[in-house]
């Protein structure tokens, strides 16, 4: 007689498939883990990548400013339609109602507008498509013949709009 109990029924085991099931588990996490480590942004790497981007937008917000601080009868129409292009926004839309009515205004008034940037622009920026340039500018007015000389602090936000920088809005923060 034998004493053993009777063997149960012969199948396969789950054993190999619960390890190979595991296994892909952490082979996921593992990847995952790694893909995500490697799309962190390194803050060396966001200063080096606005580093770049700097000068262009310095540049831009320099001309504008330099643009709507210069301006006469003979100019005002170019330096207007060069301001147009380097701009997007609201700021556009309300330069681009005011700019039909300056020729015929600084012709007839005979006024002038002269100036240079004294500080700045200094930029820094919001966003990586986003910058702020604050500077400091004395403009000299001629008016009827009459001079007016004053100082004032500007904010001028620029956007990055495809590869290029444009002014986005214009702000007087003060006189000086």
């Amino acid at each position: 007689m034998n004493d053993r109990p009777a063997d149960k029924e012969a199948g396969p085991s789950n054993r190999p498939l619960i390890l190979a099931l595991i296994g892909a588990i952490v082979a996921a996490g593992l990847f995952c883990g790694l893909w995500l480590t490697s799309r962190s942004t390194d803050p060396e790497a966001i200063d080096r990548a606005l580093d770049r981007e700097a000068p262009d937008a310095r540049a831009t917000a320099d001309e504008v400013i330099e643009l709507l601080i210069n301006l006469d009868a003979d100019n005002v129409d170019e330096a207007g339609d060069r301001v147009l292009e380097l701009s997007t926004g609201n700021f556009r839309e309300d330069y681009e109602e005011l700019l039909p009515g300056l020729g015929p205004a600084f012709e007839e008034s005979g006024a002038s507008a002269s100036g240079e940037i004294l500080d700045g622009p200094d930029v820094s920026f919001t966003a990586s498509g986003e910058a702020v340039a604050v500077a400091r500018v004395a403009q000299t007015t001629t008016v009827d013949g009459t001079e007016r000389s004053v100082g004032f602090t500007l904010r001028l936000t620029l956007v990055k709009d495809d590869e290029s920088w444009e002014a986005d809005s214009f702000e007087l923060l003060g006189e000086l």
